[in-house]
């Protein structure tokens, strides 16, 4: 007995075992329509019976699906489908399916190997989705990958478009292939097709352009999708296949069927689409069936996507199918779903009320969860499509000198592509670049700063690293006029130069640079609706595209295509600034004029007069009955206000302090004060005595001086540069403005710019960028960019009408401001020194002399008040001093200013010198001694004068008696009026000079030295007076030091003086 036979007996003895120990289990059926095969059959039926009964079945069965058959007693049931007929499907479901209590259906859709078969398909998808019966199918021409199946209860295990065209698309990653076409008729599943490619182009789409480290994700671009709906019209495949030279297409994907496939690459062999630069990559329906050679007019390295479609992937369908409705039995009984849901349809074909199975949904979730692991993994999309397939990659290769076969060069699996031994197209040693080979272009540029700029080559005679050749025109600097007729190599430079490197680069093409004769951006000929310029050049299509500052308006949009915007624009203004310097008035701009009176005038006062009338008052002040004498506390309500002046500035000057605590205390809430107020004025006076910028800060091109320029005299003159679009514009919606500034308009931007510096115009008008870049360039910073942006609009690079390198370069501009380069070269050309020194109304540069004026104004006029001040003085002293004396009897003057009232009480100067004297007495031997002799001579003076006077008062006295005489025993005032001395005096000194002549001068001094004894013998002191005798001449030396004749201790020093 042989092993196959022990085998059914265990199994038959396990089975009747689980019968009877076990509870019933639920008969269930997988019902299997297959088409019918002459040859086919018997290798079916045995396949079937395997899959159940054969030793691994067996051991599945008391293994991992033991579990299964406690639950289900699962059978299979196959029915053959001979004529495909709605009566024999209905027949299967009606005799097999329902008595059998099938839960689930097994259908196949093989067109390669039968044919014809559509409308049966279709039936008997329509049928199970009557019933609510779940489905497994094999349909190569399932085309519902894509869509939603709300509804639907089919899963899908066959390859179709949907697997070919991830297969296409990865063959196109694996050699870096991005741009393709799709050429597609209109076979059954071409919607499919495209819909699946658009779908995974458009994945790509969402993810970022670079990765984080910098490097470019690979992202799929299609270029253009054909569909042709009659191959066999020569003539119509012909013209839309030429539209893919407009597209430098190089990659073509290709769905049809073998018939018309065959026409379709023959008309592309004729166009020149087929050589190596070409890769077309065909699906498996555009293949001749039970071909291994290929059609002579396919070109060698062709790619087609293939897969098994006879007997054994038949059979292979089978056995996963089965192992698909096992795994799903087996997730069922592990839930005891028959204890929950209705797994027994309970439909028959003679009840036409019951023929929905409504718990199908559940068995049909349960088969669509199921994931088998191994070499052939399976796994459901959420549309119930396989997600993992097999396919055969083809490839056309040479087999002797003229046949063509398909050579199996690689396999598509769960694990990703093998390639090997590949014929490439032109049967090169390598794949093509899948984009055209380099292109040369001819671009047109025109100058201007920053976006082009023309410099000289270097000592080589090459251009430096970052600039490019050009071939420009000689022309007049300052005029912009052509002094030439043949052009010169120039290397230019500037962000247009950088972004046009960059295009190149990613675009891969060649250039030259080249400028116009008439050297203009262009301007259009309202006769000829011709331009001229740069616009002129791609209009009539010398250029094949231009780079510089070329705004887009909606004027030369007709004209020419543009690119998106590389960089965003308007119409701005800039201004000189004009010879600036601080205010005469910034040392006191820190407070206002209100604040400055209350400080300096009320406060000063207030306080000033509040000290003095404290210290008037206090107990220590002035008003104590003499107990505090004016020459010992000096104060008055002028020093007072002295004291409060020179704490209010901190100057480091001597003033008198008052005594009183009252008035002390005020002092020092006063310097609290006066410390807040220099802190507070220090802070804020640093912010005015810096440079005020002055220049005319229009708002805009609305601004009312740009308006009504005569309003302002001299009128305000402005300007632009003629035929460019700023013009254009402001004729267009200013037209009052633009005629105005025709007259100011300059040829260039510099020299637009050296007539703003030389006040010639005071404002130009022009592109906001442009100027933005001579503001932040300029030398000394003297430029500023004022008002609000007008016109907004941008820069773009132009092309010829119907160019196809719009998009090419649309693309690769966003590609570029996706990885920020548009924006560093903004910064790199756009940034400069003076925009980061800017700010409005302010400077700080280097001071000079007019930047300071306010503080010699200062100085200066606290020179000439000074000057006023001392010419006071002297007309006080001069004539009102006597006034004021016979008006001040009370010294209320002293008060007020202690200098004032010492120049009205002389007596209170004696006194000061006679202290002045005491404190700084000489005590040198020698100095006494001359002091000495000087005092002596001026004694002898004052004798001789006193003889001399009596002498002439005699003579006078004998002439008339009517005349004055002189009265030798008065002193004179200096008003030559008698002042009689005190009475004891004028009786002694009477007689002493009446019995007495006048002495002369050697008499007189010898008289002196016989008084002058007893101080010359050191028995007086210098402060006693000298000859007290009455008899003698009086005279007395005082505290002074001096010697005074006739002039008793009880005399006035003044009347002897004066």
């Amino acid at each position: 007995m042989d092993v196959h036979v022990w085998l059914v007996w265990l199994f038959s003895v396990v089975y009747l075992w689980d019968f009877c120990y076990s509870q019933r289990p639920l008969p269930v059926t997988f019902h299997v329509l297959f088409p019918k095969h002459q040859f086919w059959s018997s290798n079916i039926n045995r396949t079937l019976k395997a899959t159940l009964f054969s030793p691994s079945a067996a051991r599945k069965r008391f293994g991992e699906y033991r579990n299964v058959y406690r639950v289900f007693r699962p059978d299979i049931k196959l029915t053959w489908l001979e004529r495909d007929s709605p009566n024999e499907i209905l027949e299967a479901f009606c005799d097999q399916s329902t008595p059998s209590n099938a839960i689930t259906v097994f259908h196949v859709n093989n067109p390669y190997v039968f044919p014809q078969r559509a409308a049966a398909n279709r039936y008997i998808r329509q049928l199970v989705q009557v019933l609510g019966l779940p489905m497994i199918s094999w349909d190569t021409d399932f085309a519902g990958a894509l869509e939603p199946q709300h509804d639907s209860r089919i899963l899908q295990i066959a390859p179709s478009l949907y697997h070919q065209s991830h297969v296409m698309l990865g063959l196109l990653k694996r050699y870096n292939w991005t741009d393709f076409s799709i050429i597609t008729t209109t076979d059954p599943g071409y919607e499919e097709f495209v819909n699946a490619i658009r779908a995974q182009v458009k994945e790509t789409e969402n993810i970022p352009r670079f990765a984080p480290s910098g490097v470019p994700n690979f992202r799929f671009k299609l270029l253009s999708k054909i569909i042709i709906s009659d191959a066999t019209n020569t003539t119509k495949t012909r013209e839309e296949l030429k539209t893919l030279f407009d597209t430098d297409t190089r990659i073509i994907l290709l769905h049809s069927n073998s018939r018309d496939s065959k026409e379709i690459i023959d008309i592309a062999v004729e166009l020149g689409l087929t050589g190596k630069e070409y890769m077309w990559i065909i699906t498996s329906s555009a293949i001749a069936r039970g071909r291994s050679y290929a059609y002579r007019g396919f070109p060698f390295g062709l790619f087609a996507i293939s897969y098994e479609r006879e007997l054994q992937a038949m059979q292979n369908s089978l056995v996963r199918s089965v192992d698909i409705w096992m795994e799903g039995l087996k997730q069922m009984a592990r839930q005891r779903l028959t204890a929950t849901a209705n797994l027994s349809p309970g439909f028959t074909c003679n009840d036409s009320n019951h023929l929905y199975w409504k718990d199908g949904e559940t068995v049909y979730r349960y088969l669509k969860d199921v994931i088998i692991r191994g070499t052939d993994p399976v796994k459901f999309t959420d549309n119930g499509v396989l997600k993992y397939t097999e396919f055969k990659i083809l490839n056309v290769q040479r087999k002797g000198p003229i046949h063509r076969d398909f050579v199996e060069v690689g396999k598509w699996t769960s694990l990703g592509i093998e390639m090997q031994d590949i014929t490439w197209p032109g049967e090169a040693a390598g794949p093509p670049k899948g984009k055209p080979e380099k292109y040369h272009l001819r671009v047109v540029t025109w100058k201007e700063e920053p976006y082009v700029m023309y410099r000289n080559h270097n000592d080589a005679g090459i251009c430096d690293i970052g600039t490019v050749p050009c071939r420009v025109y000689p022309r007049d600097e300052d005029t912009n006029i052509r002094t030439g007729n043949t052009t010169v190599v120039k290397c230019c430079a500037g962000l247009s130069i950088d972004l046009l490197k960059s295009l190149a680069q990613r675009l891969d093409f060649d250039y030259e640079l080249f400028e116009m004769p008439d050297g203009q951006f262009g301007s259009e000929d309202n006769r000829t609706g011709e331009w001229n310029g740069v616009m002129g050049g791609l209009q009539s299509k010398q250029a094949d595209l231009a780079i510089t500052s070329l705004k887009i308006t909606p004027e030369r949009s007709e004209a020419v295509d543009f690119s998106v915007p590389f960089l965003e624009t308007g119409i701005t203004i800039i201004v000189a600034l004009r010879d600036g310097a601080i205010s005469p008035t910034a040392f006191l701009e820190p407070y206002d004029y209100p604040a400055w009176c209350l400080i300096l005038l009320f406060s000063v006062h207030a306080t000033g007069t509040s000290i003095f009338i404290y210290e008037w008052l206090s107990p220590y002040g002035l008003n104590q009955g003499g107990k505090s004498p004016l020459r010992e506390h000096k104060f008055s309500l002028f020093r007072s206000f002295w004291l409060i002046w020179a704490m209010l500035f901190s100057a480091a000057v001597s003033t008198d302090t008052p005594r009183g605590v009252s008035s002390r205390f005020l002092a020092n809430i006063w310097a609290l004060f006066a410390l807040v107020f220099l802190a507070s004025y220090t802070a804020n006076l640093a912010a005015f005595m810096i440079t005020k910028e002055e220049y005319y800060d229009l708002s805009g091109i609305q601004d009312w001086r740009l308006r009504t320029p005569y309003a302002t005299k001299p009128p305000f003159k402005f300007a632009t540069l003629p035929n460019d679009t700023t013009e254009i514009n402001m004729l267009k919606n200013h037209r009052t403005m633009a005629e105005y500034m025709k007259r100011f308009n300059k040829p260039t931007v510099k020299q637009a710019i050296i007539a703003l510096k030389k006040q010639e115009i005071q404002a130009f008008i022009y592109d906001a960028t442009v100027l933005q870049y001579y503001v932040g360039k300029d030398d000394g910073c003297k430029l500023r960019a004022v008002g609000k942006w007008y016109a907004m609009s941008g820069y773009g690079v132009g092309f010829p009408k119907g160019s196809p390198w719009v998009e090419k370069v649309n693309e690769a501009m966003l590609d570029l401001q996706d990885i920020g380069e548009i924006e560093r070269l903004k910064k790199f050309w756009l940034a400069g020194v003076c925009h980061k020194k800017q700010k409005k109304g302010m400077s700080s540069q280097t001071l000079g002399i007019l930047n300071f004026t306010s503080a010699f104004i200062l100085l200066g006029g606290g020179m000439f008040l000074g000057a006023v001040l001392l010419i006071l003085e002297h007309l006080y002293f001069r004539f009102g001093r006597k006034t004021i004396r016979k008006w001040d009897k009370c010294g209320c003057c002293s008060l007020v200013s202690l200098s004032m009232g010492k120049s009205l009480n002389f007596e209170q100067s004696v006194m000061e010198a006679i202290d002045l004297h005491r404190r700084h007495k000489c005590k040198d031997p020698i100095c006494e001694t001359q002091l000495w002799k000087v005092r002596h001579e001026l004694d002898l003076a004052l004798l001789k004068i006193s003889n001399l006077q009596k002498q002439i008062a005699r003579r006078n006295a004998e002439d008339s008696n009517d005349v004055w005489k002189y009265d030798p025993e008065s002193t004179r005032q200096q008003n030559g009026l008698p002042r009689h001395r005190n009475k004891g005096d004028r009786k002694s000194n009477n007689s002493d000079n009446l019995q007495s002549d006048p002495l002369t001068g050697k008499e007189a001094e010898a008289q002196l030295d016989k008084e002058n004894i007893g101080s010359a013998s050191g028995t007086q002191s210098e402060d006693d007076d000298i000859g007290e005798g009455e008899g003698r001449m009086g005279k007395n030396r005082r505290h002074d030091g001096n010697y005074y004749m006739g002039v008793g201790k009880g005399m006035d020093i003044e009347s002897v003086i004066y």
